[in-house]
């Protein structure tokens, strides 16, 4: 791989798509031996309305997660706390550890830049099935109190008539 001494652009279009079996999808943009990366890489997840991606974890790098666009809550460590980000927060995943992404909105995607320190992108990954059931006795109470927060917000205070 050689170096390059001038910026690289590369658009999102015809980069490298992986369509998770449980509905996410990661689309690899900035990567090696697509661009000459040392110890970096980025791409977009995407993940459509009411899916939750598989429990994973990457085994000796970072990632750092930027929500560009939805309503999601980041499930993390072995005990898999919540994270509720908003859009333009940025969420950072230490080595081997344990997280994955719950869209609360069963209409609406999630869009998130992801930045690791992988720099073949998703050479370290490590899926975790074994956490799904406890990822879903939470996705359920996760939505609701979402759906109850939206509710909440959407009505404020009526001014009633004299």
């Amino acid at each position: 791989m050689s170096s390059t001494s001038t910026a690289v652009h590369r658009p999102p279009t015809g980069a490298d798509t992986h369509i998770h079996d449980d509905g996410s999808a990661d689309t690899a943009v900035i990567y090696t031996p697509a661009v000459p990366v040392r110890a970096v890489s980025a791409g977009r997840m995407h993940i459509p309305g009411g899916k939750t991606t598989t429990p994973q974890r990457h085994r000796t790098t970072e990632a750092i997660l930027t929500i560009i666009s939805g309503y999601s809550a980041i499930l993390s460590g072995h005990h898999l706390e919540t994270a509720l980000p908003r859009p333009g927060d940025m969420i950072y995943i230490p080595p081997a550890t344990p997280y994955c992404v719950v869209n609360l909105s069963l209409n609406a995607s999630v869009l998130i830049l992801s930045f690791r320190g992988d720099p073949g992108f998703s050479a370290d990954i490590e899926h975790l099935p074994d956490l799904g059931p406890q990822v879903l006795r939470q996705v359920d109470k996760l939505r609701s109190d979402h759906m109850h927060r939206l509710m909440s917000r959407r009505t404020g205070h009526v001014r009633r008539t004299r």
